[in-house]
């Protein structure tokens, strides 16, 4: 019964706005099978940390990459008050920013209980699942599906089994549970599957989010919700773990919050100047900041920190990610090109990513 909580914060502070949000853009562009790779790459990778790890293992990583680790919170933050801004624009109300403003402001005044609460955030979210699916799902134009989903697998698999280890509310989750296996196991295995499930049924419901129908659906007002509270657990999660580090230091803390606030603010004025642009532009950084969430930071991983092989594999990786990711369609086969030109480079750099975890 005692990994049961650390199990709980695990989905919880996993399930955040690339595991509440990126399903529903795969399975609107390449259709349900884009959702199952998500769903065994995601999961298998989080849940993997677990048992790759263990308490020696964990404290050579954290002392080598301790800096990358707390960057990579500092994106989580900066993702979260970006996407929720797009949501924001999207819906055309100022619901979304406010809710997650102040939840997040709540969160973070409990930030040293996140572990027991994360038990209630997820029985809330699950009860929001149930209660959205109860009414019938906006009805949204069929899209066509896009072909070259293959060429995506090998890139998710690379973001979701490597990207994890950076993210240090699971080193918190693994230090606090007295069976980290058990924990990482029930917690991504069961748990965090539990909400992909429920996200894979209501997809129709988020898939409104896309064509912008407003926040008159019940529905979509529920799961909107659902985002709200998720993403402000989360964010509130890796602000706890900034704590006494430089980025909460003034020389470090207002370049941040100032960079933030100006890439919130392209949402709005996107959607201001340009309303029938907002979904593009919003979808265009959306999908960078996944790029470095996904590449960068497995890229930082594979290569022992941040040095001139990794430099150059994200040069090299970069406009492959910009062809094949941002632009897609026909230049899909670029992020195959992309996994094969970072294959020759760890066979030539004897790269061993086993010997970084």
């Amino acid at each position: 019964m005692r990994n049961l909580p650390t199990a709980f914060f695990l989905a919880c502070a996993w399930f955040w706005c690339i595991g509440g949000f990126f399903p529903v853009l795969l399975e609107h562009d390449f259709g349900p099978v884009a959702f199952l790779v998500f769903f065994i790459v995601n999961v298998t990778g989080a849940a993997l940390f677990g048992f790759v790890l263990d308490a020696e293992k964990r404290t050579r990583f954290l002392a080598r990459f301790a800096p990358s680790a707390q960057l990579f919170s500092v994106v989580v933050i900066a993702y979260h008050f970006v996407f929720i801004s797009w949501i924001t624009t999207l819906l055309g109300t100022p619901w979304p920013i406010i809710g997650f403003i102040s939840a997040t402001c709540a969160f973070i005044a409990l930030r040293h209980s996140l572990i027991g609460l994360s038990i209630a955030v997820f029985v809330i979210t699950v009860a929001l699942f149930v209660m959205a699916l109860s009414y019938p799902a906006p009805i949204a134009p069929p899209t066509p599906i896009a072909d070259g989903f293959i060429h995506y697998i090998l890139p998710l698999a690379l973001g979701f089994l490597l990207a994890p280890y950076f993210d240090l509310t699971f080193h918190r989750a693994f230090a606090a549970s007295p069976n980290p296996r058990l924990s990482f196991l029930i917690g991504f295995g069961g748990l965090f599957a539990l909400l992909l499930v429920g996200m894979f049924f209501a997809t129709p419901i988020f898939s409104a989010l896309i064509t912008q129908q407003g926040l008159t659906n019940p529905a979509l007002q529920l799961v909107v919700a659902l985002l709200v509270l998720q993403t402000s657990f989360t964010t509130a999660a890796h602000v706890r773990e900034l704590e006494g580090s430089r980025w909460l230091k003034m020389k470090f803390a207002l370049p941040t919050v100032v960079s933030i606030c100006l890439l919130c603010s392209f949402h709005f004025v996107v959607a201001w100047l340009a309303p029938a642009f907002k979904f593009a532009f919003g979808d265009l950084i959306y999908r960078t900041l996944l790029f470095v969430i996904g590449v960068l930071f497995p890229v930082n991983l594979i290569f022992g920190g941040i040095n001139r092989r990794t430099l150059i594999a994200a040069a090299l990786l970069t406009p492959c990610y910009t062809l094949g990711f941002l632009i897609g369609g026909p230049y899909a086969p670029a992020l195959s090109i992309g996994m094969a030109a970072l294959a020759i480079m760890m066979y030539v750099w004897r790269a061993n990513v086993f010997r970084a975890v």
